[in-house]
């Protein structure tokens, strides 16, 4: 706090110089405490909404150009009013002790997401809650694959809540948490109180965010107390977040009265990033990772950019390995020096993607000959038994033999959607197990296909 307090005391030094002394003397002279330092941001308490008003909206900017200039760090100043800390001392119900074993990380707020044309909307979206909770937005339902920023942006808005009103209880879990609390307070011998202690823990929130609700697929009774605790938050509009792997309608195993309440609020989805998006991410991370980023070449960037196309996971993983790699043999930031760090991480070459285009034509090819229908037939939209059964089993044969995506399954397919994929790979998998026929049809077609 110490030092926290001199840099503040810095700040105002230099700013005292550019304002009219009345004027800084109305705006500064009660503004010398500091609630906490966290998260890249010092927390000074000011004594009325007014003079909050007036700083952040006036301020704020150079407030926190001069501490970037005297200390050159990302640090920022966050202004709590003084009634919302007493506040926050008195309750009885901590933050701590209301937050998930699991809690908001750090690094995962708002100036630190990268944005680009596949997560701009989401990352508006998610702006506009933090704003303003209990908003129409309610809930606010993220989706998208692995690795795409999901979980970064429900805990920025858990972070921006409590950064400007930290009275808040913000409660983060994951779907497989809650189902974890859940399983504990019915099988103990404590019985009633410990349900009372989940339903505290849940129904005390004033905002909710669950991660990967997928997770609950297949769970009934978990998804009854999962519905019974949204109906009760929603009801007191508390805000709502939850991110999934898929669309709400494409949860399968899931209450069709949950996947509708998913579809109240707001749906959006994060695409996989566009190139240049992937190059800022990787910017931003290696200014983590070195002192001087301006040792690494743009080119080195540009590379890893196009190796690792799918999530920002993948993109940092080759970025850390190929620092460490280069730092631990001594070795210069060369493009060259990519494939010799990344050898075992990069993903699917193109000329492997080329031979597994090829062998899926084939087998369309072979399920069209054994069926005596065309290639077209499989990928139209016709919906005749004979062709529609053939399309299944071909999505089930290229599906169980070289387990690509399934968007890519569904491109092979007239582009057809996960959904439609995924049940087509459902149904036959089921159909092979139990009936003689049409395992006798795979079990051909498979034996052609290999020879």
């Amino acid at each position: 706090m110490g030092d926290s307090a001199n840099l503040w005391k810095q700040t105002l030094d230099i700013l005292r110089q550019e304002l009219d002394e009345s004027d800084f003397m109305v705006l500064f002279s009660e503004v010398n405490d500091i609630y906490k330092v966290e998260a890249n941001y010092i927390y000074l308490i000011v004594p009325n909404a007014l003079t909050k008003f007036r700083i952040e909206k006036f301020y704020i900017s150079k407030l926190n150009e001069i501490l970037s200039t005297l200390t050159g760090s990302l640090m920022k100043y966050k202004f709590i009013l003084k009634d919302d800390v007493e506040a926050a001392e008195k309750s009885s119900l901590s933050n701590k002790d209301a937050m998930s074993k699991r809690p908001l990380k750090a690094e995962y707020t708002f100036s630190n997401f990268e944005t680009g044309e596949s997560n701009r909307f989401a990352f508006i979206s998610a702006m506009k809650v933090a704003e303003t909770p209990e908003s129409l937005y309610n809930p606010l339902y993220i989706f998208g694959d692995v690795g795409l920023g999901k979980t970064h942006l429900m805990m920025a808005i858990g972070h921006y809540i409590l950064d400007n009103k930290i009275d808040t209880n913000v409660v983060y879990t994951s779907a497989q948490e809650f189902t974890e609390d859940y399983f504990i307070a019915t099988s103990t011998k404590k019985g009633k109180e410990n349900i009372e202690t989940f339903y505290n823990k849940y129904r005390s929130a004033d905002v909710l965010l669950v991660d990967d609700i997928q997770f609950l697929e297949g769970k009934q009774a978990t998804q009854e107390e999962f519905f019974k605790v949204f109906e009760y938050l929603h009801g007191l509009n508390k805000q709502i977040v939850i991110t999934s792997d898929r669309s709400a309608n494409e949860l399968k195993n899931m209450m069709a009265r949950l996947k509708s309440r998913f579809n109240w609020g707001l749906s959006v989805d994060i695409k996989v990033p566009e190139k240049p998006l992937r190059v800022n991410i990787l910017k931003r991370k290696l200014s983590y990772l070195i002192e001087n980023p301006k040792e690494v070449p743009l080119e080195v960037l540009d590379l890893i950019a196009d190796l690792f196309t799918k999530n920002a996971r993948d993109l940092e993983g080759g970025l850390r390995r190929y620092i460490t790699y280069c730092v631990s043999m001594n070795l210069p930031f060369t493009v060259e020096n990519v494939y010799l760090a990344l050898e075992s991480l990069i993903p699917e070459k193109e000329e492997e993607k080329q031979n597994n285009i090829r062998n899926f034509e084939n087998i369309k090819a072979e399920v069209a000959g054994y069926f005596k229908i065309s290639v077209a037939d499989l990928e139209s939209n016709s919906r005749k038994q004979q062709i529609a059964y053939a399309r299944q089993l071909a999505i089930y044969i290229i599906k169980s033999l070289f387990d690509p995506p399934l968007k890519t399954i569904g491109e092979l397919f007239g582009n057809r959607d996960h959904a439609t994929v995924s049940h087509s790979y459902d149904k036959i998998q089921n159909l092979v197990k139990t009936n003689p026929l049409v395992k006798g049809d795979y079990d051909l077609l498979v034996k052609k296909i290999k020879s």
